[in-house]
């Protein structure tokens, strides 16, 4: 009974953390359509050189800090240590403001010689000196957010992230708009500017939501248990053995994207010269790519990868991480009382929701790539590079989930070597496939792909010889596949039927992405992917169960 309460506690805290940041991701997905039409792929391409740098100068800051964090409140909270919980929120509070303050005036001073050194012939130094205050406000929401889910509260992160996201969509739309008519470079400063501002409203949701839980707190902390006497210095020392590990393995995909968008900065004009020289530029995927510069081709392509290839692939993903997420402080729970029993349970059903979820994702993308972009685009580009990269969602998905066991094992120094370890593979692949003309922009997809790979798989054969684990990959991985594959050869031929009668791709997308979601279900069932006791986990699963008797 206690472990079906445990497993009801992880997949619902995930499915809580999966809401929010699934709403937030779609209102962030929209957004993209109007800033897009405003700015075009071009000005996509300068927007991520700029956030990609605020992404990967956040992984020193923000993006370990809830995982980590979560951890070391969640061991004490097993014990009923309240004081020393909250007191080490505190810490890390101080040590993290600190930290983002100094990282962001060196963004600010260094957005000049950032532009310069990683992305010749691009001038960025504006939207990078924009996100630099926004540095120390994501820092503080994530400290916040690892206190609330060290408590096994997922709901404060759910809601901020979503109030966030609807002022950020807000403010980087009409700044977008109002400031175009200046610069190209001009407006997309004014979209940076409005992430910012989605920043502030999301840590004004989460102040609200802590001075309102404030006196539950204070009751707690009068009824807390000794955890252990611990000094400053060696809370600290904790979360920093906690983070440093956290940040190179929980922030590979910003690292890497951060290398792929400079990397292609600097080796895709000769790829392009090339391809104007041999008459090949019909293998670019750009329209009437013959009229443009060299420059406007390559910014046209990293703004195709990075927002209509890398954003849609970031909402499955999305999921999938923050079902990691939430399974750590469960992981650290049973890992301090060495109750491995119960760590192979949990790891067992992590890897399985995460692939119920990435399988499907893969195969949609990748079957539904052309229609999905022309119903969110004005411009239908990017759809080939969805296609082509739609596999890799597999691989991140069990490479995230992995490392997220990990950290919660109190292992995070072997996700961190593999992380290593893949990407400098990647760095090696990435020099040879960007040194190929015709698979230009492509060939950083496919390492990606290959990297993920690589880190999934290291990360997975210690985790079997380290706890014993034994990975049944038939009910795993094969039985979701096989049901993603069933959803994708129905839905695609209801689809092609569709479109043989009326062609209107716009239209029938949206029809079919309902009818796909139940044919997984009913093929999920079918092949027992998805059983009755799975569904108890699931809000709303017994009615589906009755519904499915019925």
């Amino acid at each position: 009974m206690e472990n079906n309460i445990n497993k009801q506690g992880i997949v619902k805290g995930a499915m809580i953390l999966g809401i929010g940041v699934f709403v937030s991701r779609i209102i962030g997905l929209l957004y993209r359509i109007p800033i897009t039409n405003i700015i075009g792929d071009v000005g996509n391409g300068l927007y991520s050189m700029a956030y990609n740098v605020y992404a990967v100068i956040l992984t020193l800051t923000a993006i370990s800090m809830p995982s980590a964090l979560s951890k070391l409140i969640a061991e004490r909270e097993a014990v009923g240590a309240y004081k020393d919980a909250h007191r080490v929120y505190k810490i890390a509070m101080i040590y993290s403001v600190i930290t983002a303050s100094l990282l962001g005036v060196a963004m600010w001073f260094g957005a000049g010689f950032i532009s310069a050194a990683l992305f010749p012939g691009s001038d960025v130094t504006m939207p990078i000196r924009a996100l630099a205050p926004t540095v120390v406000i994501a820092t503080v929401i994530a400290v916040m957010r690892g206190y609330f889910q060290g408590q096994n509260s997922m709901g404060p992160t759910a809601v901020s992230q979503i109030v966030e996201q609807i002022f950020n969509v807000i403010f980087s739309v009409l700044l977008a708009y109002l400031l175009v008519q200046y610069s190209l470079t001009v407006a997309v400063t004014g979209s940076t500017l409005g992430t910012g501002i989605g920043a502030l409203a999301g840590l004004g949701t989460l102040l609200v939501i802590y001075w309102w839980d404030r006196p539950k707190v204070i009751k707690k902390m009068n009824h807390s248990e000794i955890y252990r006497y611990e000094s400053t210095g060696t809370i600290l020392k904790q979360i920093l053995i906690m983070m440093i590990p956290v940040i190179v393995s929980t922030s590979i995909f910003s690292i890497m994207t951060l290398i792929d968008t400079s990397m292609a900065t600097r080796m895709l004009p000769a790829s392009v010269d090339y391809l104007k020289t041999n008459s090949l530029l019909h293998l670019i995927p750009i329209p009437e790519a013959d009229s443009l510069s060299t420059g406007d081709i390559v910014k046209n392509l990293i703004g195709q990868f990075s927002i209509k290839y890398y954003t849609l692939l970031n909402v499955p993903i999305s999921l999938v991480i923050q079902l990691g997420g939430a399974a750590m402080p469960a992981i650290a729970a049973s890992t301090a009382v060495n109750d491995y029993k119960d760590v192979r349970r949990k790891i067992k059903l992590i890897f399985k929701t995460g692939l119920l979820i990435g399988a499907p994702s893969a195969v949609g993308l990748a079957l539904f790539a052309t229609p999905v972009i022309t119903l969110l685009f004005s411009e239908p580009t990017g759809d080939k590079l969805l296609a082509n990269g739609a596999i890799g969602i597999i691989f991140i998905a069990l490479a995230q989930l992995s490392a997220g066991v990990l950290q919660g094992m109190g292992k995070p120094n072997i996700p961190t070597m593999n992380a290593i370890i893949a990407c400098a593979v990647k760095v090696i692949v990435n020099f040879i496939v960007l040194s190929i003309p015709t698979l230009h922009i492509y060939g950083v997809i496919h390492s990606t792909t290959l990297c993920y790979f690589i880190y999934a798989v290291l990360n997975i054969n210690y985790l079997r010889r380290s706890v014993h684990m034994h990975f049944n990959w038939k009910k795993i991985f094969f039985k979701p596949m096989l049901s993603a594959l069933i959803m994708g050869v129905l839905s695609y031929a209801i689809y092609s039927g569709l479109m043989f009668v009326l062609p209107h791709p716009k239209l029938w997308i949206i029809v079919i992405i309902p009818i796909a979601m139940l044919i997984y279900l009913f093929a999920g069932i079918a092949t027992r992917a998805i059983t009755k006791k799975d569904l108890l986990y699931f809000p709303g699963g017994k009615k589906l169960i009755k519904l499915l008797k019925a």
